[in-house]
């Protein structure tokens, strides 16, 4: 049963995805409440469990994404960019 569950769950992101056109976060965050439900999750622990995943997940990735940030900004005002672009168009023209 947890398998037929897996896969329902699978297809059902991909038709929110490619059918219907929803953003792959909010069909993400469709499926996951859904496949909760289906498991036999009572509402309130699965808005729960989502919540604590995805602040689990943006909290290690706001660093990376901040510390990227900060690279680029220094390339760009470095003229490091402009350098790295102009060198990569005469190479691959």
């Amino acid at each position: 049963m947890p398998l037929i569950i897996i896969i329902a769950g699978i297809i059902l992101l991909f038709v929110l995805i490619s059918v219907y056109k929803i953003s792959a976060f909010l069909a993400l965050l469709i499926t996951s409440f859904a496949v909760g439900l289906l498991s036999g999750m009572e509402p309130l622990v699965i808005l729960q469990s989502i919540t604590s995943g995805l602040g689990s997940t943006m909290g290690s990735l706001a660093l990376i994404i901040v510390f990227g940030a900060m690279l680029g900004k220094l390339l760009e005002q470095s003229g490091a960019a402009y350098q790295i672009t102009n060198k990569l168009v005469d190479l691959f023209g």
